[in-house]
């Protein structure tokens, strides 16, 4: 069973597995600097990381930014991060901005 991380309204992180994560909600700037505080905290340390995105129902610019700034981090320490279930809103943002082919995205 999945253990919920304390999130802000609107949005949840949670731990699904050894390095496996749900994000859910709302992935908007109400949300976003926290969830990018949490992941951050929970991959330390991990080798592989997998996000689920399957469960965000809405996201904007602020979302997108913490997709970037967590693929960053992996990168700069050495570890593989994957997203999986990409939203289309948030695959729409990420393909307007230019950055869609920077981010590790499974189907």
């Amino acid at each position: 069973m999945a253990q919920p991380e304390q999130s802000a309204p609107g949005c949840r992180f949670e731990r699904t597995g050894e390095g496996r994560y749900a994000l859910a909600g709302d992935l908007g700037f109400d949300c976003a600097a926290r969830v990018l505080v949490q992941g951050e905290a929970a991959f330390a340390g991990q080798a592989e990381v997998v996000v689920d995105l399957s469960g965000v129902t809405d996201a904007d610019s602020a979302g997108l930014a913490v997709l970037i700034e967590w693929t960053r981090a992996a990168h700069a320490g050495e570890r593989r991060i994957r997203f999986l279930g990409m939203p289309k809103r948030l695959s729409a943002i990420a393909h307007i901005g230019g950055v869609g082919k920077l981010l590790p995205i499974e189907a």
